[in-house]
């Protein structure tokens, strides 16, 4: 029989995009699936819709928390009430294709190293209704300057990511992830209970920092083309090199993601680093560093007030690295052909 796929879908303020993404999971060929739907604390008539619409299905269980458990917590949520040999986390605003379950399946089930697995995801223009062949992500790419990416995003696609590769991690807006990697990878809470993504993240950079987790404990992550979704992505990555553009985009985004972005970069990095490589691409580092403080004191300095947060979890992400590195499989010579 084939294996059990947990899939998650958090859902906040989704009537706009809820049905196109649940309808595209229930066309899947690939038939063992259950659908977990974490209503986030929404307004706007979503989760009516959801439970007039999908109630009676019985693969789609509706979960009501309450209130808005944002990315991690939310998915941990899901992922504590899964059967599911595997866990596919999927943004609200996203579209399968019918055989996207069985090719990420497939390749998982052929490779027991494997810890995640991402496809090929374009951007999806629901103004409009319609596909593009704009990619969103083929993977997540790092740098030696820590600099992290979607590969492709924004590129037109003219094949140019079409070879199968392993690549740093998948992006969370669809990741398939085998779950006994994450019993593995899961961090003790100081409480009670665990964490798969970590809870202090709340969201943004959550999926790299696991991702970076999994590579630490000897699983790998492979980019899967013949897997083939869309994601209505509204802003993504920067450019640094063109400096318009770069602002521009950091614009469109809010302060609060803003923020969070920064600050979880830097628990990211207390938590995975490995000092021989951060030494070795130290150079890397500090220039890219020294760029975004001035930037930040130029344009946002509104950024600073977010290291508040992050001194206060600094001690939480210290407790998090001895685990982190407790597990740890991999040697850095093993990890150093991810950083770009």
């Amino acid at each position: 029989m084939r294996p059990l796929v947990s899939i998650i879908i958090l859902s906040y303020n989704s009537r706009r995009y809820i049905e196109k993404c649940l309808d595209s999971v229930l066309r899947q060929t690939y038939l063992n699936f259950e659908v977990f739907v974490v209503m986030n604390g929404s307004v706007d008539g979503s989760a009516e819709l959801v439970q007039s619409r999908y109630g009676r299905e019985k693969r789609v269980k509706i979960l009501t928390p309450g209130k808005n458990l944002w990315y991690s917590r939310g998915n941990n949520f899901a992922i504590e009430q899964s059967a599911g040999e595997y866990i596919l986390a999927l943004n609200q605003d996203t579209i399968l294709e019918p055989d996207f379950l069985s090719e990420m399946v497939a390749v998982m089930q052929e490779d027991p190293t494997l810890g995640s697995a991402t496809g090929k995801m374009y951007h999806y223009k629901f103004d409009i209704d319609s596909k593009t062949t704009i990619l969103d992500s083929t993977g997540i790419e790092m740098f030696r300057t820590r600099r992290v990416i979607d590969r492709g995003q924004w590129e037109i696609d003219s094949r140019q990511y079409d070879d199968e590769l392993y690549v740093f991690g998948a992006s969370g807006a669809g990741a398939l992830y085998r779950k006994s990697a994450l019993e593995v990878t899961k961090l003790p809470k100081a409480e009670h209970g665990f964490e798969y993504f970590d809870e202090d993240f709340t969201a943004y950079k959550e999926d790299v920092d696991l991702s970076w987790r999994l590579q630490l404990a000897g699983y790998r992550c492979r980019y899967v083309p013949s897997a083939v979704m869309y994601h209505g992505r509204m802003v993504g990555r920067s450019w640094p090199t063109e400096f318009i553009r770069f602002i521009l985009n950091r614009r469109r985004q809010s302060r609060d993601v803003r923020k969070l972005s920064f600050k979880n970069h830097y628990l990211m990095m207390i938590k995975n680093e490995l000092p021989s490589l951060f030494w070795r691409h130290i150079l890397y580092i500090f220039i890219r560093e020294f760029l975004l403080l001035s930037y930040t004191v130029l344009f946002e300095q509104f950024q600073f007030f977010a290291l508040r947060d992050f001194f206060r979890q600094l001690p939480s992400a210290w407790r998090k690295r001895a685990l982190v590195m407790a597990k740890r499989k991999v040697p850095a010579s093993g990890l150093l052909a991810l950083f770009h």
